[in-house]
C-alpha cells in the first residue's frame, strides 16, 4: 500500500469479499461456529470488526487483520494482506488439525469467489482488473488475473474430463 498501512478500505470490494469469505471459512473450520466466541477467545478482536471483515466491508484496521492472522490456523500476520492483494488463501484445517491429504488447488480460493469468476464474462474481468490496478496497484491486478485464469483453466479441465468420460464405451 502507498501509505504502508493495510486497511480494508484501501482495497476493492472484490478483494474485501474474498478476504471476508476466507476468514469466515477458516474460522468455522477451526471450530468457531459463532463470531462472538471467536472474538472473545482472541486478543485484538471484537465482534463488530469481525462482522465488517467477514462481510467484506471497509473500515477494518490493520490491527484487526493482524489479530485474525494470528488467530486462524495456517495463517500469519501477513495472510490478510496477501489475500487482499490476490494471493493464495491458506488451506483450512478442522478442529482436529490439518488435513491428512494435500488440498487440491481449487481450495485455494473461496467457493463464492470461484463462482463469481465463472459467472463473470471475460470483458467484465478485464474491466475489474483495470479497476483493481487503479485502486490497489499492478501486483494486485496481476494476482487477480492469475486467479481468474487458474480458476477458468481448472473448470475447463473438469469439463473436458467429463466430456471424455461421456465418450468412453
Amino acid at each position: 500500500m502507498a501509505n504502508g498501512r493495510t486497511r480494508t478500505a484501501n482495497y476493492s470490494e472484490t478483494a474485501r469479499r474474498r478476504l471476508g469469505d476466507a476468514v469466515a471459512i477458516a474460522r468455522q473450520a477451526a471450530g468457531h461456529k459463532w463470531r462472538t466466541t471467536f472474538a472473545r477467545e482472541h486478543e485484538g478482536l471484537n465482534v463488530s470488526s469481525l462482522e465488517l471483515l467477514e462481510n467484506g466491508k471497509p473500515g477494518v484496521a490493520e490491527a484487526v487483520l493482524v489479530a485474525v492472522g494470528r488467530a486462524l490456523p495456517n495463517w500469519n500476520e501477513d495472510t490478510a494482506r496477501v489475500i487482499l492483494e490476490g494471493g493464495p488463501i491458506p488451506p483450512t484445517a478442522g478442529p482436529a488439525g490439518p488435513p491428512s491429504a494435500k488440498p487440491h488447488r481449487a481450495h485455494e480460493w473461496s467457493a463464492s469467489f470461484r463462482a463469481r469468476v465463472l459467472e463473470t464474462s471475460d470483458e467484465d474481468h478485464l474491466a475489474e482488473a483495470r479497476r483493481i490496478r487503479m485502486e490497489d496497484g499492478r501486483l494486485a491486478q496481476l494476482n487477480y488475473l492469475k486467479a481468474v485464469f487458474e480458476i477458468k483453466a481448472e473448470a475447463a479441465e473438469a469439463a473436458a474430463a467429463l466430456d471424455d468420460e461421456g465418450r468412453k464405451p
